[in-house]
């Protein structure tokens, strides 16, 4: 009985941790939520706030992405088949990828990063965000390196129409796709993609973050 109580004790304590966590991540403030989910055993959601931070508020986000990918590869290895991990963890590696500039460590980051993104779109096929992720992964490579970094403007643009189409009141899809047309220089696509973005309501901190991103890209097409 003794060992049924502390059992139970454990894991009311880490679905408390877990839930803190997500409270915490919801209302931006990552750095926090990091550290509620360390706490809790949760690498997901460790690797999903440590993510945010890097890309939203550290003024140096070199620790924090080192943070998003360990826990991500943490999370990717516990769970093999959970999507959402995968997406996170190729997401963490194409941060860094884009930080390391035109070298072999960086194309390496970014290939895996692009590994991440297929596995998650070949667990969950429906999982729109991932499809979007990947268009962006295969507009960026190709701005970025041209035929030499293998990405393809027309696999992005039939990626990124289909993650349109399937969620088109997305935040999190739509500011991806936006950003897709922008490296397409699709001005047209780019402007209205991103200002439909911009007029949806925002559900969480993560999402009011994206929306900033949106403003700034539609100002630079102005």
């Amino acid at each position: 009985m003794r060992v049924l109580l502390l059992l139970c004790a454990l894991l009311t304590s880490t679905a408390a941790g877990v839930t803190l966590a997500a409270t915490l991540l919801a209302a931006g403030q990552y750095a926090q939520a990091y550290d509620a989910a360390r706490a809790a055993g949760s690498d997901l959601d460790a690797s999903d706030a440590a993510l945010a931070e890097a890309l939203y508020h550290a003024a140096d986000p070199h620790v924090w992405l080192e943070r998003a990918v360990t826990a991500g590869r943490a999370a990717t290895r516990a769970a093999p088949n959970d999507a959402h991990a995968h997406l996170t963890l190729g997401t963490a590696l194409c941060s860094q990828a884009a930080r390391g500039g035109f070298t072999l460590g960086a194309y390496q980051l970014s290939r895996a990063c692009r590994g991440e993104y297929e596995r998650s779109l070949i667990l969950n096929p429906g999982l729109a965000e991932a499809r979007a992720a990947l268009a962006r992964w295969h507009s960026g490579a190709w701005v970025k390196a041209g035929v030499i970094g293998g990405g393809r403007p027309d696999t992005a643009r039939t990626l990124a129409a289909h993650a349109q189409a399937q969620t088109p009141d997305s935040v999190r899809v739509l500011v991806q796709v936006g950003l897709v047309a922008v490296d397409l220089h699709d001005v047209a696509w780019a402007r209205r993609v991103l200002q439909h973005a911009l007029g949806l309501t925002a559900t969480d901190a993560q999402e009011r973050d994206l929306q900033a991103v949106a403003r700034a890209a539609l100002a630079r097409l102005e």
